[in-house]
């Protein structure tokens, strides 16, 4: 059979496992199930795989700001049917009716609760971190439900903190610290996940630890393996965020050497910041990214490159059409530099 491990639910299609692959490890689930010949344990295994398969292949194929997502919607597809989330939920009580100690099936069950959680922490949080640390707790080395239970507080707006009051921000920042233990654990199984410590490191970002970021980015791009970075590009990815993070340290000549580096590598596939509270993926060829070079040239005291990085980003912006819910004036006051400054 097509290679097959408990932690496909981790596995990037295309990358990490094919499309085929897939189709191939839940036929095989499909004809156990429907002879119904095996034992217990098999039986449970094959409805473990036929839920983890319809989540791989109906997922989407964007990455997200620090990690691999899937859509934000329930509805999964099986051979060009819709499944609902809850027909996947039963599959996995079935599997765990016939093998009620199978830490996989709990993690499933945590990442189907996982999708709607985000900023505006739905009902449903309790429930979904219940399950992964259920199958922490049946499989102590299970480093992707240490990932998967970390990610369940990540939102995908840098300035929510400016959105809550004192305690709410509290709240926030308990939950990026157990995140954070959460994904060293993670790292203590799996040292050398490019993943995990990508993950990591932005957790130590919104906590303000701008060193420790550094330092997980830095070996997030000396791990990550040649298809990570060609084919979900995160190596450019990092080069952005650890040049955002030399800024906050006023490192300004690292920050310009991570920035052009991102624009060397970098092609149209990138997430970004819009707003405050909204997000979205777009053909923007790095727009931002030379507004943050801009303003670490002006910083560093270098106004004629700053001028030229504003004015390139200006020139995008129109061109793509990005950002079109602030005002140029808005935008340069986000970042502290007006360009009747240089």
């Amino acid at each position: 059979m097509s290679k097959y491990n408990t932690d496909l639910d981790y596995a990037i299609v295309d990358i990490d496992i094919s499309r085929e692959e897939l189709e191939e490890i839940k036929a095989e689930a499909d004809r156990i199930i429907s002879e119904n010949k095996e034992s217990n344990e098999n039986l449970a295994a094959a409805y473990l795989k036929k839920v983890q398969c319809i989540r791989k292949l109906g997922e989407g194929k964007t990455i997200g700001f620090i990690f691999y997502e899937e859509n934000l919607l329930s509805l999964y597809h099986d051979a060009g049917k819709s499944v609902e989330k809850e027909d996947l939920k039963n599959l996995l009580e079935k599997a765990l009716e016939l093998s009620p100690d199978m830490p996989e099936a709990f993690m499933q069950l945590g990442l189907l609760n996982r999708h709607c959680l985000l900023v505006l922490r739905f009902d449903n949080e309790g429930e979904a971190k219940d399950w992964l640390s259920k199958a922490i707790q049946l499989k102590p080395c299970y480093a992707a439900a240490f990932n998967n239970r970390a990610m369940l507080f990540f939102d995908p707006t840098i300035e929510i903190l400016f959105d809550l009051d004192k305690d709410k921000i509290e709240n926030v920042k308990i939950d990026y610290k157990n995140a954070v233990a959460d994904l060293t654990e993670g790292i203590r199984i799996r040292p050398f996940d490019a993943i995990y410590r990508l993950n990591r490191g932005v957790f130590h970002s919104r906590l303000g630890e701008h060193n420790e970021a550094i330092e997980d980015f830095s070996s997030a791009i000396n791990y990550a393996s040649d298809v990570l970075k060609d084919k979900l590009k995160t190596e450019v990815l990092i080069f952005n965020l650890r040049g955002k993070e030399y800024m906050e340290l006023k490192e300004y000549r690292k920050a310009i050497e991570d920035f052009t580096e991102t624009l060397r590598l970098g092609d149209n596939h990138f997430f970004v910041i819009k707003g405050i509270s909204e997000y979205e993926f777009s053909n923007r060829n790095y727009v931002d990214t030379f507004l943050m070079r801009g303003k670490a040239y002006y910083l560093a005291g270098e106004k004629d490159k700053a001028k030229a990085d504003f004015e390139e980003y200006l020139k995008r912006k129109q061109k793509s059409g990005c950002d079109k819910s602030r005002t140029e004036e808005e935008i340069f006051k986000h970042i502290g530099v007006m360009p009747e400054d240089i």
